[in-house]
C-alpha cells in the first residue's frame, strides 16, 4: 500500500501575514500525496487571493468557532487522512511524513505531534530564531488507548498532545465525532475541544500516538507580562474545561478528583512553579481559578440558550 493521502486544514480569522508563513512553509514538506485546505472562519477581509498564490483550497465558514471550522474542513477534506496547523504555527519539512507514518496500523485514530516554541519579536506574533525552553516538558512517544495507566488524565489534560499539531483519519471524523462546538476559541471555553475528541476516540477503543519526530514550530510570547496573561487565560480555561469535563462526563469523575489533586500537590510542594519561567502569585492562581469557575457557569447558561 502506498502512502495514503492527507488534506491538511488551516482555519484561520484575519491573520493574514502569518497565514502567508503557514502556507509557505507546507510548500516544503517531504511528503509527496497531500494538499492544503484553507478554512476562513468569518474574517473581515476575503483571502482567497493569497489561497490561490499559495496553491491552497479556500473554504469560508461564516459562523464564528475553531471547532466549527475544523469540522467544516473535514467535511470538505478529499484525503484519507486529515492533519491539523494553526495559522499561525510553521511546519518543519518532515512534519507530514511523521504524521503519516504512525498511520500504517490500522487501530491509529489519531496522532500528535511535538511543538517548538519560538520566542516572538516583542509584542507581535512573529517568531524570532531563539527557542523558548524554559518551563517546556519534552514527551516522549508513546502510544495512549484503554490499556493505558491513567489514559483519561492523558487525553484530558494535555498529556496526548495539542490541537496545534495533530491528525486523524477523515472517516472518523465523519463519524459522530467531530469537534465539540460549544469548545474553542471563539466559544466562552476557549480550548479542550481536541481533549474531548482524543477521550471519545480512546473510549470507543481507537489508539492515539504521540510522535514527537512530527514537529512544528509555534509563536510564545518573549516578554514575561505577556507569558503572565497567558498563564492566567490558560489556567482560567483549565478550569472552565474540568467543570465542563466533570458534568459531561461523570463516568470519570474519579480520574478528574485523581489529576486535580495531583496539580493540588505539585502546586503546594513547589514544583510546578520551579518550571514554570514565569510565576503566579497565590492571590493570581485563586483569582484565576475563581475565573475559570465563573466562565463554565457562563458558558453552560449559554449552551443551555443554544439547546
Amino acid at each position: 500500500m502506498g502512502e495514503p493521502a492527507i488534506t491538511v486544514i488551516v482555519c484561520t480569522r484575519d491573520r493574514p501575514s502569518q497565514l502567508e508563513h503557514c502556507l509557505n512553509s507546507l510548500k516544503l514538506q517531504t511528503y509527496p500525496r497531500f494538499d492544503v485546505l484553507v478554512v476562513d472562519n468569518a474574517s473581515v477581509h476575503s483571502l482567497r487571493e493569497l489561497c490561490l498564490r499559495c496553491n491552497a483550497g479556500y473554504v469560508r465558514e461564516p459562523v464564528t468557532g475553531l471547532s466549527r471550522a475544523r469540522n467544516t474542513g473535514a467535511r470538505i477534506a478529499r484525503g484519507e487522512l486529515v492533519a491539523y496547523i494553526d495559522d499561525d504555527a510553521i511546519a518543519e519539512a518532515g512534519w507530514l511524513a511523521a504524521l503519516a507514518r504512525e498511520f500504517a496500523e490500522a487501530g491509529v485514530a489519531a496522532v500528535c505531534g511535538k511543538y517548538r516554541y519560538m520566542k516572538t519579536l516583542g509584542d507581535s506574533a512573529d517568531m524570532s530564531g531563539d527557542e523558548a525552553t524554559e518551563g517546556i516538558t519534552f514527551r516522549p512517544r508513546g502510544i495512549f488507548d484503554r490499556n493505558s495507566p491513567d489514559w483519561f488524565a492523558s487525553a484530558c489534560f494535555g498529556g496526548i498532545g495539542e490541537g496545534s499539531n495533530m491528525a486523524f483519519r477523515r472517516e472518523l471524523l465523519a463519524q459522530p465525532f467531530g469537534f465539540d462546538e460549544r469548545l474553542g476559541r471563539g466559544q466562552l471555553i476557549n480550548g479542550g475541544e481536541e481533549s474531548v475528541m482524543f477521550l471519545s476516540l480512546i473510549e470507543r477503543g481507537y489508539r492515539i500516538v504521540r510522535a514527537p519526530e512530527a514537529v512544528i514550530r509555534h509563536p510564545y510570547p518573549s516578554k514575561p507580562e505577556l507569558q503572565r496573561a497567558l498563564r492566567l487565560t490558560q489556567l482560567r480555561t483549565a478550569i472552565a474545561h474540568a467543570l465542563f469535563l466533570w458534568f459531561e462526563f461523570p463516568r470519570y469523575r474519579r480520574d478528574i478528583l485523581r489529576h486535580l489533586g495531583r496539580a493540588v500537590r505539585k502546586r503546594a510542594t513547589g514544583s510546578i512553579a520551579a518550571q514554570a519561567p514565569i510565576r503566579l502569585s497565590r492571590w493570581q492562581t485563586v483569582c484565576a481559578l475563581l475565573g475559570g469557575a465563573d466562565l463554565y457557569w457562563k458558558a453552560r447558561r449559554e449552551m443551555g440558550r443554544l439547546c
